[in-house]
């Protein structure tokens, strides 16, 4: 029993056994072979990773040496730009140096000249006050006695009759004479005064003897209106007349004083005179100088200046230039013979001066000696020549829709506050480097208006080629109505030198106005909105003097840049009409664009140039001309697509284009761009380049596209700004450019 036990152990120890070793050995097998597996699967990845290690090492190593590269290149273009910056830095920083020396220079100068000058006027008045004294001692006693029969012996040479003394003398009347002396006069000396008139006048004349103690010596003959003043008295204020004219005698003051007190003792004063009847808000109405011209300055008593307006039958009425709180009723009158003048030339260049020409700006006497008329004819069609020539604003908006050319008239047009005198001090910026002088005439402007605009101009280095013709708005209208003719002779005179000229008149409203209340107090007949008939005249007399001068006549030129204040943007008034129909064209800048952003505010369908293409740069004219058709597509698509959400994708196209187009030409002030810079952003804008940036990205991408047009492609932005045309080369060039900048620009 007990080995059965044992046997019966044994067998199943053997079975278990067995059986553990059967399926033992799979379990452990497949064990093996999984780890194995595990392990082979580990080796190919650890072999992959190695391999994909060693591929990482390589493209780091790629992009290492390609990084190395970029960096070298930005590195090489940075050291390049800051090269360039620096130049231009220093450039500027010579020029601005140099404009300051000689802006210093001049102040020191005009110190100087202006200290000599006080000296001299205070030593020259008590010159001439000890010089009366002492002519009236007995020292001069022989010299006094021996004037009187001198002054006869010249009167009969000097003595003739006026127009209108021989016409009182057909109409039967008789010519008044009186004989001025500073005593009782030797009557042989009035027997030989009295044939003399017997024999100029027919016997038709009435002598009359006054005694005038205040001559000094020597006598003093009036016919009618026209006086012969041989007398000390007048010698002594014809010199102190001539020193304060004189600026910068070269003598010192004694010697001076009696070069000139010989020269004036030499020969009588001959002039003709009249007396002043009324005088009331700068209109002053004056008996006599019946020879008067047209247009001819007058000198009243003091030195204040005056200009004869109307010419009537027994008066004339003359404008006051300047205070006439001093002039009275029964004041006397003195013609000059020569009409309006007004200094000009050279030395006015930098300065501020007033409708008469005087300076303002506290920088001493004009260095110049030269006048001209302020009215002229202007030049005929023979002396000139098409506008051919561009006159670059700087201004996106103008170069490219409304070209101005030089010796053309172009008017900027709009409301109140509507960026006119924005543009027109933009342009003058601009003109810097480009020899062209340029004028302002600021009409009715405020006197802190004015002197900003001065300041800003000397700042940016402006007046070293602009004047500035400032007729306030305190100023009375004779000078509001004067000053802009004073800013055309100065142009006038530099244009017939053969020199370049643009002139601003800011504005004509207030011009035209000042010439209705001249015109209503001198009683003239008002007619449409008050204005006197020949008020276009008034303004087309002014702008056609602005021309294109052929080589014959020394190929100088003035362009005119007239600007019009408007109502409510009613261009259909009298004065814009008449204005518009002057010009040669007009810049319309409306409000609601200005209100909305747009700067400058030009309405591109009511601007218009009349010279066109021929006024601007071939680049310009390549690819601007398409320009005014899309603005104009896009206003009226804008305006219709208020009433409807369902476009068509090719109006979705045009007001897209149209909103990039308007970003673009936005610019701010005292931002002017070169030729180059506005024809590279307008072939992007023509091409599509932009039509997919966002538009608040349009005008960064404007500022660095040009900026690396000029960088990477500088013969191509050379020859737009030399005037020259692009070929198809050129063009795929500057396609290429703009490509090559958009990739690096979306990146």
């Amino acid at each position: 029993m007990g080995g059965w036990n044992i046997w019966f152990a044994l067998i199943n120890f053997a079975i278990l056994a067995f059986f553990l070793y059967k399926f033992g050995r799979k379990i452990v097998v497949n064990m093996i072979e999984g780890n194995r597996q595990k392990i082979s699967r580990e080796l190919d990845e650890a072999k992959a990773a190695g391999e994909n290690a060693r591929h990482i090492t390589q493209t780091l190593e790629d992009m290492d040496a390609q990084s190395r590269s970029q960096c070298q290149e930005i590195l090489d273009q940075a050291r390049e730009r800051s090269r360039r910056s620096i130049e231009r830095s220093a450039e500027e920083s010579r020029t601005l140096a140099e404009s300051r020396l000689k802006e210093a220079e001049h102040d020191m100068t005009s110190l100087k000249q202006q200290t000599l000058t006080e000296l001299r006027d205070q030593s020259a008045g008590r010159l001439l006050q000890e010089t009366g004294e002492l002519l009236k001692s007995d020292r001069y006693e022989a010299e006094r006695r021996a004037m009187p029969q001198r002054f006869m012996d010249q009167l009969e040479q000097m003595l003739e009759l006026t127009d209108s003394d021989r016409a009182k003398l057909r109409w039967g009347e008789n010519l008044s004479a009186t004989l001025s002396c500073p005593q009782e006069p030797d009557q042989a000396l009035v027997q030989r005064l009295e044939k003399l008139l017997e024999e100029k006048t027919g016997g038709k004349f009435s002598l009359k003897i006054e005694v005038k103690p205040q001559l000094i010596g020597g006598l003093c003959f009036k016919l009618e209106d026209t006086v012969y003043d041989g007398s000390l008295e007048y010698m002594l204020r014809r010199v102190e007349e001539e020193l304060e004219e004189d600026d910068s005698p070269k003598e010192e003051i004694t010697v001076y004083f009696q070069k000139r007190f010989a020269e004036a003792s030499t020969t009588p004063g001959c002039f003709q005179t009249g007396i002043v009847e009324s005088l009331a808000d700068g209109i002053c109405r004056i008996a006599g100088l019946s020879d008067v011209m047209a247009g001819e300055m007058v000198r009243f008593e003091g030195g204040l200046q005056g200009m004869v307006m109307d010419i009537e039958k027994n008066r004339v009425s003359a404008v006051l230039l300047g205070n006439y709180e001093n002039i009275h009723e029964g004041a006397q009158v003195r013609r000059t013979g020569k009409v309006m003048e007004v200094p000009v030339g050279e030395g006015l260049i930098g300065r501020v001066v007033d409708g008469l020409g005087r300076p303002v700006d506290g920088r001493g006497p004009l260095q110049t000696t030269e006048t001209r008329p302020v009215e002229s004819p202007a030049p005929g069609i023979i002396a000139r020549k098409p506008v051919s020539v561009p006159l670059h604003t700087g201004i996106k908006a103008i170069d490219a829709l409304v070209p101005i050319g030089r010796g053309q008239r172009e008017l900027i047009i709009g409301d109140r506050k509507t960026g006119k005198t924005a543009i027109a001090v933009d342009t003058i910026i601009n003109q810097k480097g480009k020899d062209v002088i340029c004028i302002y005439v600021a009409i009715g402007q405020k006197e802190s208006t004015v002197a900003g605009i001065a300041a800003k101009l000397r700042e940016l280095g402006a007046m070293d080629y602009s004047i500035i013709v400032s007729a306030k708005a305190s100023d009375p209208a004779p000078m509001l109505y004067i000053a802009p003719y004073t800013g055309a002779a100065m142009g006038e005179y530099l244009m017939y030198k053969g020199r370049h000229v643009l002139i601003v008149y800011d504005d004509l409203s207030h011009h035209a106005v000042a010439y209705r209340e001249l015109s209503l107090l001198l009683h003239r007949p008002p007619g449409r909105e008050a204005y006197p008939g020949d008020v276009f005249y008034l303004h087309s007399r002014l702008l056609e003097r602005a021309a294109c001068l052929n080589d014959e006549n020394g190929g100088g030129s003035m362009t005119a840049l007239p600007i019009v204040e408007t109502q409510a943007g009613d261009i259909s008034a009298y004065i814009p009409t008449n204005v518009i129909s002057i010009t040669d064209g007009q810049i319309f800048l409306e409000e609601s664009l200005f209100n909305s952003g747009v700067r400058p505010a030009i309405n591109a369908g009511l601007s218009v140039s009349r010279v066109g293409g021929d006024a601007q740069p071939k680049a310009m004219k390549q690819f601007a001309s398409r320009l005014r058709m899309d603005l104009a597509q896009y206003r009226e698509l804008e305006s219709f697509s208020q009433f409807g959400s369902d476009l068509d994708k090719a109006t979705r196209d045009a007001l897209n284009r149209g909103r990039k187009l308007t970003e673009l030409l936005k610019q701010k002030r005292f931002d002017p761009r070169t030729v180059a810079q506005e024809v590279v952003a307008i072939f992007a804008a023509n091409e599509g380049f932009m039509d997919d940036l966002d538009t608040k990205l349009v005008p960064e991408f404007e500022s660095r596209l040009t900026a690396y047009a000029y960088e990477n492609a500088p013969e191509l932005c050379s020859a737009i700004d030399g005037g020259k045309k692009l070929d198809k080369e050129q063009i795929d060039q500057l396609r290429r450019t703009i490509e090559k900048f958009k990739e690096d620009f979306r990146a």
